[in-house]
C-alpha cells in the first residue's frame, strides 16, 4: 500500500496511509532526538485529535497526533522534538501541506465515527448480531 501523503520534516519523514500514520526519524537530528527504534506507527483509529501549529519565519510548525491514553508533551518546542507522536516541519510554505494532512486525518476519523454509529444502529435494530457487529467494528477501527 502506498502513502496518500508524504512529507519531509526537520527530523522525520511523515507518511499517511489509508489506515495509519508513520513517523520515521531521519538524519542526525531524528536519531539524536528520537533514537534508532525505527518508525512510529499510529493507527488512524487510535488518533483522537491532531494539533496543528503553523511554521513561521523563525519558528517551526508541527502536527501532533493525540492518541487515547497518550501523554502529550507540554514543554514547548524542546519537548516536541523528542515526542514520538509529533512531526515537526520548517518554513511557512509547508503549512498548506500540513493542513491538508490534518484535514485528511480528521476526515478519516469522522468517517470511521459515522460508520460505527451506523453499525451500532443496525445492531440495536437486530439487523446485525453481536458477532457481526464486532467483526464489522474491527474492520472499521483496524
Amino acid at each position: 500500500m502506498s502513502a496518500i501523503h508524504t512529507m519531509r520534516g526537520l527530523q522525520d519523514l511523515l507518511e499517511v496511509f489509508e489506515d495509519k500514520v508513520t513517523i520515521t526519524p531521519k538524519g542526525v537530528l531524528g536519531f539524536l532526538h528520537k533514537g534508532i527504534k525505527g518508525s512510529k506507527e499510529i493507527p488512524l483509529a487510535s488518533i483522537v485529535a491532531v494539533q496543528f501549529k503553523d511554521a513561521g519565519a523563525v519558528c517551526s510548525g508541527h502536527l501532533q497526533f493525540i492518541i487515547s491514553g497518550g501523554n502529550e508533551s507540554k514543554g514547548g518546542i524542546p519537548a516536541d522534538t523528542k515526542n514520538k507522536n509529533t512531526f515537526m516541519f520548517a518554513h511557512a510554505k509547508n503549512n498548506i501541506q500540513a493542513k491538508e494532512i490534518k484535514g485528511y486525518i480528521d476526515g478519516a476519523r469522522r468517517k470511521a465515527s459515522d460508520e460505527l454509529v451506523k453499525l451500532a444502529g443496525l445492531r440495536e435494530q437486530g439487523v446485525l448480531s453481536e458477532y457481526e457487529f464486532l467483526a464489522a467494528r474491527m474492520r472499521v477501527i483496524g
